[in-house]
């Protein structure tokens, strides 16, 4: 528990300080960050940065104190995560050059998927007993609302990263340069250890209290891989490598 409660804090230092570090590169600036091609993946980083923001525990109780419905906090978090999940899978569909992707996650089907799951984390939080605000909803996390709460959230990212493992292993193989291979492997290890997650979600239920917390460090390891992978293409783009070099992912800086 006292380790599942540092962990957002680091995610956050991780998150925030590379996003930052996006948006407000020399080479590339914080408009071309911001309103460029490289736009969707800077909202990406912001939003997920402010989801973990929500979860450490000080800014929590604060932003809960003040919302109508208890545990609200950990919703406008979720929904945050849902949306850098979502522009994070529309920018690296296209830069993989992946249309079949990019129709699954942006597309009418991944419209209809977001709108379902988040109609779905909303019923189960107010479907939740829990009188007292509690980060990730940890103190409640046996109530079957939460554990389905909690599922939610894995199968719509498992349902967005899916198309994108193959295309980013592909590149992990045959981009030029060898920091691309190494940041699409990375980006690759991420979303299969995202898709692993969600389906031996179930297990879970019936698996040891401390099994539990360790599958939720999976996730967090999983969210780190591809954020470090995007940051590598970045740095490369600040290097000023040209497209032949970096080959298909050049977009993803």
């Amino acid at each position: 528990m006292k380790v599942l409660a540092v962990v957002p804090t680091l995610m956050l230092i991780l998150l925030g300080s590379l996003t930052f570090k996006r948006i407000n590169a020399p080479a590339t600036g914080y408009q071309h960050a911001l309103k460029g091609k490289g736009r969707n993946v800077a909202l990406s980083g912001i939003f997920l940065t402010l989801a973990y923001l929500l979860l450490v525990p000080p800014v929590y109780y604060a932003v809960d104190s003040i919302l109508p419905i208890t545990n609200a906090t950990d919703l406008l978090s979720k929904y945050c995560a849902l949306v850098a999940v979502a522009f994070l899978g529309g920018h690296l569909s296209q830069a993989y050059g992946s249309i079949f992707a990019r129709r699954w996650t942006v597309g009418m089907p991944g419209a209809v998927m977001l709108g379902l799951t988040a109609t779905g984390l909303l019923l189960t939080v107010l479907a939740t007993d829990g009188p007292a605000p509690s980060p990730q909803l940890l103190d409640y996390a046996t109530q079957p609302s939460v554990r389905l709460n909690t599922w939610l959230v894995l199968i719509y990212v498992a349902y967005v990263v899916a198309p994108l493992i193959r295309p980013a292993y592909l590149d992990s193989r045959r981009n030029p340069l060898a920091i691309g291979k190494v940041a699409s492997g990375m980006i690759a290890g991420g979303f299969t250890l995202s898709l692993l997650r969600a389906g031996s979600y179930p297990a879970e239920w019936y698996g040891a209290k401390d099994l539990a917390y360790v599958y939720m460090l999976i996730s967090y390891a999983s969210t780190a891989l591809v954020v470090i992978g995007l940051a590598l293409f970045a740095y490369a783009r600040r290097q000023k490598k040209p497209e032949r070099e970096l080959g298909s992912a050049l977009s993803i800086d």
